[in-house]
């Protein structure tokens, strides 16, 4: 029987989570079993076993309401027939419910952070507490790189508990495709992820109306909108407005979320991602941003910003980062791709070349598997 390693998380599986799913169904030895908040989007990602978890049925209301954040007696019952060996919370936020789980299942916890439970949340008062609690019952914490591992460690978690772990890309299944502009044809530029202030997304559209007032020819497929977050509204707003006060209508064309395959398939037919992510006045920082890894598996070159551990995911491409907050770097970054038309290919090869040999799922779930092994070990 093959050991069950739980994995916690609020959503599975989240149209910009498709990153957990690809992770754990690569993962070796170990056969993960989901507990979430809220099951979504199952059709298009059906592989793995979840459970819904904290259903919100009236006895597990009644208990939650006697008992607190005991597992309610029926679900752990089950969860114990699975003889699971580790409990792994993925989010900070997640992690500060799981403590009861834990402490009922007896288990060792591996609590993994991705951005804005490391760099926005802890600075609210009451979080200090709970990230103390979280540090001192984890057995291991997984940040995504090593600026968010000197992070945490400044927070207060001991440096032997943290082991950098960077999630990986099917790149096999992406495929390499390369990227030729014709000589009638924009340069198509790629934009997707939610619309808030992190993702910089108010430069990128700066930086496209440096570009045409250049008689640059781009075009912007933008892909994203607002989830529900305090100051998400806003920067969508933001956004519309430079939209509409550089009158870029006709060079953008506006998607929703897009099923992952569509979005792939979109990214096909464009010729650069542009990532210009920043650091939030609130503190919020990206992690490693996951659609990066992922278009370089593709093959097509990305322009990003020098913000979190985003260098560390170039690796040696690192140098071609630019500056937060500088839409005018970032119209120079995207200008040599007008300049330099075989640049598209160039790059694209170097990138789809660095994922191959630094961002293979395969790699990335051997040593999660490695983590898991070292933990048991103990």
């Amino acid at each position: 029987m093959t050991p069950v390693i739980l994995q916690r998380c609020d959503k599975f599986v989240g149209r910009t989570m498709n990153w957990m799913y690809d992770h754990l169904r690569w993962l070796p030895r170990y056969k993960p079993l989901v507990l979430a908040d809220h099951l979504v989007n199952r059709d298009e990602f059906p592989e793995l076993e979840a459970w819904r978890w904290n259903a919100e049925t009236l006895p597990r209301r009644v208990w939650r309401k006697i008992r607190g954040g005991r597992p309610f007696p029926v679900d752990l019952h089950q969860l114990r027939k699975q003889r699971p060996l580790v409990l792994h919370s993925h989010f900070g936020w997640v992690a500060t419910g799981d403590h009861d789980l834990r402490q009922a299942l007896d288990l060792p916890w591996v609590v993994g952070f991705y951005g804005a439970d490391v760099y926005e949340l802890p600075h609210l008062e009451e979080w200090s507490h709970r990230l103390e609690r979280i540090f001192a019952d984890a057995t291991r914490v997984l940040p995504l790189g090593p600026r968010m591992g000197r992070r945490l460690k400044e927070l207060g978690c001991p440096s032997h508990k943290i082991v950098v772990h960077n999630l990986g890309v099917d790149v096999d299944a992406l495929g390499y495709q390369e990227r030729v502009r014709e000589p009638d044809e924009p340069l198509r530029l790629l934009f997707a992820g939610t619309f808030r202030e992190k993702k910089g997304v108010p430069d990128l559209i700066e930086a496209l109306h440096l570009l045409r007032s250049d008689g640059q020819p781009v075009h912007l497929d933008l892909v994203g909108e607002a989830a529900a977050k305090p100051g998400d509204a806003e920067t969508e707003a933001e956004i519309l407005e430079g939209i509409r006060r550089w009158k870029l209508d006709p060079v953008i064309t506006a998607h929703p979320f897009l099923p992952f395959q569509e979005l792939v398939a979109l990214a096909r037919r464009c010729h650069v991602l542009v990532t210009p992510s920043v650091t939030a006045s609130s503190g919020d920082s990206e992690g490693t941003v996951f659609i990066i890894q992922q278009m370089m598996a593709t093959g097509m070159p990305v322009v990003a910003t020098r913000h979190a551990d985003i260098p560390y995911t170039f690796g040696d491409l690192a140098g071609a980062l630019v500056p937060e907050r500088n839409p005018e770097a970032l119209a120079t970054a995207i200008r040599r791709y007008l300049d330099e038309p075989s640049a598209l290919v160039e790059d694209g090869l170097r990138f789809r070349r660095h994922a191959e040999e630094n961002l293979d799922i395969r790699s990335s779930a051997e040593a999660l598997a490695g983590i898991y092994d070292q933990v048991l070990a103990q």
